[in-house]
């Protein structure tokens, strides 16, 4: 089967990396699969058999990034245009009105943001949600309710250990694109959260991972703890893998795909971004957190002053935090395996071309 992936990022992010790990899984299983989008370092680390076009989306460029699929897809017959991000989602659903092709699109955050304008959503053949809270906005009646899968996003677990080796020191984790809702987070954390917590843990550092446009903002924000000689704050900026930080990560804040590696590998969470966070990951939240990416948005508004005292109560009492999630990472293993997120879309693209 020939499958075109269209995504307007590939760099940092958790769609980029769903993106990137999806082509590579569909081009292992025998597929003929080609990525369009801006060129960013994901493109370094997809299969040799993975096609790489790069085109800059834009909502100014949407004609000629119409003609451009468009020619693309006649001269390589591809049967299945698949969309991520809301304007590479609008041109698969124009495309496949203009030439007949299978569109699917998959939702990584909120429906009524990704699918815009609505009215193309009756062009999308298939529509693929990586968590079952992202219907919660559809009525009963909406005729593209049965259109809808939910398919959660898969990771890379094979051959990884959940249990670590003992970490000296709390060391907190945040990675993600430092964009305009996460540095603003993260801006929050170190100006209101950051020096009420060095107080009660004064050994503990925040490790920042990923890069972005308040990136900058977010450095002079935290000058405080990284100028001074006990460095309570570390950038690494863009990484390719988060698995030698995990090694030496005690509690991760985060939400979606950093949330469920660090969960996999036994590592307790936090949800947190800019809107919303939750309690620490557990057995009793984790099937409410599943059902919406692990965005806190069952539970809380992003506050600083309960979102310190969770933190606090967390570190306080880290060790039987750490072993009641590597409990819990079994589950996760069996509930976000790569493989199986591989299989069922291509199962969703099977029913469409058969």
């Amino acid at each position: 089967m020939k499958v075109l992936l269209l995504v307007k990022n590939f760099d940092l992010g958790g769609t980029e990396v769903h993106v990137r790990e999806l082509a590579n899984g569909l081009a292992e299983a025998g597929h003929r699969v080609f990525v369009m989008s801006r060129s960013g370092r994901q493109g370094e680390y997809l299969n040799a058999e993975v096609t790489f076009i790069q085109h800059r989306f834009t909502d100014f460029g949407l004609l000629g990034a119409v003609s451009k699929v468009r020619k693309l897809i006649r001269s390589e017959r591809i049967e299945i245009i698949h969309g991520h991000q809301r304007l590479p989602i609008l041109i698969s659903a124009i495309v496949k009105v203009l030439t007949g092709i299978f569109s699917v699109a998959t939702i990584h955050g909120r429906l009524s943001l990704d699918s815009r304008p609505g009215f193309m959503r009756r062009w999308i053949d298939r529509m693929i949600l990586v968590a079952p809270n992202r219907l919660s906005t559809l009525r009963e009646s909406d005729a593209i309710r049965a259109k809808c899968c939910v398919i959660y996003n898969g990771i890379s677990l094979e051959g990884r250990i959940p249990s670590r080796k003992k970490i000296q020191g709390p060391n907190l984790l945040y990675a993600s694109r430092v964009d305009r809702r996460h540095g603003q987070a993260l801006i929050i954390i170190l100006k209101k959260i950051w020096p009420s917590l060095l107080q009660q843990f004064p050994r503990a550092k925040l490790h920042i991972a990923g890069d972005g446009n308040r990136l900058a903002e977010v450095r002079e924000v935290a000058k405080p703890f990284t100028e001074t000689s006990e460095q309570s704050v570390v950038f690494h900026g863009f990484v390719p893998s988060l698995d030698p930080l995990f090694k030496e990560t005690s509690l991760t804040l985060g939400v979606g795909r950093v949330a469920i590696e660090s969960l996999a590998l036994g590592i307790p969470v936090i949800p947190v971004n800019s809107a919303y966070w939750a309690p620490v990951v557990s057995r009793d939240n984790y099937e409410a957190l599943k059902a919406d990416n692990f965005v806190g948005r069952p539970f809380y508004e992003f506050e600083p002053e309960p979102l310190l005292a969770e933190l606090l109560c967390v570190l306080g009492d880290l060790d039987k935090v750490c072993h009641e999630t590597q409990n819990l990472s079994e589950e996760v293993y069996q509930d976000f395996s790569l493989t199986r997120m591989v299989d069922l879309i291509e199962e969703v693209y099977q029913e469409l071309v058969d």
